[in-house]
């Protein structure tokens, strides 16, 4: 299986995109609940807004097109899965229809080590975990190239046409 460790902040998610500020109304938590049956008003209504109103539509194309044309599935490594909802990044990701490939969260180790650190130790946990046969680090934190230098694509502010084929080249090899 081809495995996208997908991270959100600075890959999905803008660095400068805060629409989700300018939105202080339920209805939208309305709304989505009705549409995908299922309740967002267990989450965060930031979180839930952040990916309605600030998931940049061409990273999510992006990702979409890594994910169809290499035959990925998504394990979540972003700081976003701390919450212990058992389907919470899955119900998040439908919002922008990323739901599909969704495979896990990934492994969340519970120590203080320093934030690259513990994401490359939990990723090495998922890898030796689940049936893995390649994958990527699509992330924004550069540090992770140290752990994973032939898997890792490092975005900046989100994922561009440039990362989008990297991911595809090392997904497909």
């Amino acid at each position: 299986m081809n495995i996208v460790f997908l991270d959100i902040d600075g890959v999905l998610q803008p660095y400068d995109n805060e629409l989700r500020f300018a939105h202080i109304d339920n209805s939208i938590i309305k709304k989505l609940s009705e549409k995908y049956n299922i309740d967002y008003n267990q989450y965060s209504f930031y979180d839930v807004c952040a990916v309605y109103y600030d998931w940049e539509e061409q990273a999510v194309s992006r990702v979409k097109y890594v994910l169809d044309e290499t035959n990925s599935k998504i394990i979540v490594s972003s700081d976003w899965r701390t919450e212990r909802y058992p389907n919470k990044m899955k119900d998040l990701l439908t919002i922008q229809g990323l739901d599909k490939y969704y495979y896990a969260d990934n492994i969340i180790l519970k120590d203080y080590l320093y934030s690259a650190k513990k994401r490359a130790l939990e990723i090495q946990n998922s890898l030796e975990n689940y049936n893995i046969n390649n994958f990527v680090v699509l992330d924004d934190m550069k540090e992770l190239e140290d752990y994973y230098p032939n898997n890792s694509v490092i975005t900046h502010n989100y994922i561009s046409i440039r990362d989008m084929n990297k991911c595809i080249k090392i997904l497909k090899k």
